[in-house]
């Protein structure tokens, strides 16, 4: 991997965690670029799977203006997720019960992730064996937390348990943290996840990255409905 800036010419100083995890990004790159800001200019550095730096090239660069719509304005792009490599993401306290969660994903090295990242955060866990399973503890338990992989229990289209989530009464769904994940997925994107009925969406090759995933996400949500909360509560009490 470079060891110095290509903008401001000085010495990378990543520690050995934040390291780690850009190797391991690296690794699981397909295609494109990882990029990385700089610790001491801000600048973007992009990287290819090897470590080395990566240039645009005049047919790509081409390619993708070709490729633009004229007639209507595109959504928003995908987010930069570089910072997921660095470990960066500052966290704000998180007011919430969260006494369980639902683990809806094969057996193997992604879900003990998944798993992990959660009981990390207080969850009690529970790993139903289907996505009728899932939905009968749903009607004896609270949960607070949901992690589905799109290739559970067949696929998302056919998945009677995420058609149950995409219909859910809001005053239910707002106090509920529902992550999809799945290799054709955009890791973070919004739109994408709004699309879906979802909090978040991750990609399967950003699964190692679910602890900070799940605190983004977690912050967003309490941003978004925390509010509206208080003054339903304010309600209430007057």
């Amino acid at each position: 991997m470079i060891s110095q800036c290509p903008h401001c010419q000085k010495a990378l100083q990543f520690s050995q965690a934040q390291l780690e995890k850009i190797e391991a990004a690296l690794a699981n790159l397909k295609s494109g670029a990882l990029k990385l800001g700089c610790p001491l200019c801000k600048k973007s550095i992009a990287l290819k799977a090897d470590g080395t730096l990566y240039e645009e090239s005049p047919a790509e660069a081409s390619a993708a203006q070709a490729s633009a719509p004229t007639t209507v304005a595109p959504p928003p792009g995908h987010p930069d997720i570089s910072w997921l490599a660095q470990g960066i993401y500052a966290e704000r306290e998180v007011l919430a019960e969260v006494p369980k969660a639902l683990v809806l994903m094969a057996g193997g090295k992604d879900r003990d992730v998944v798993a992990k990242a959660l009981a990390d955060r207080g969850y009690q866990i529970e790993m139903p064996e289907s996505g009728n399973d899932a939905l009968a503890q749903m009607r004896f338990g609270l949960f607070a937390a949901i992690v589905l992989h799109v290739d559970f229990d067949g696929s998302l289209a056919d998945s009677s348990f995420h058609r149950q989530m995409a219909i859910m009464p809001m005053d239910r769904r707002r106090t509920l943290f529902y992550a999809l994940i799945g290799k054709g997925f955009h890791t973070l994107y919004n739109m994408e996840a709004l699309a879906y009925s979802a909090n978040v969406v991750v990609n399967d090759a950003e699964v190692v990255h679910f602890d900070i995933i799940l605190k983004k996400g977690l912050q967003e949500m309490q941003d978004l409905f925390g509010p509206f909360a208080e003054a339903i509560k304010g309600v209430a009490v007057s």
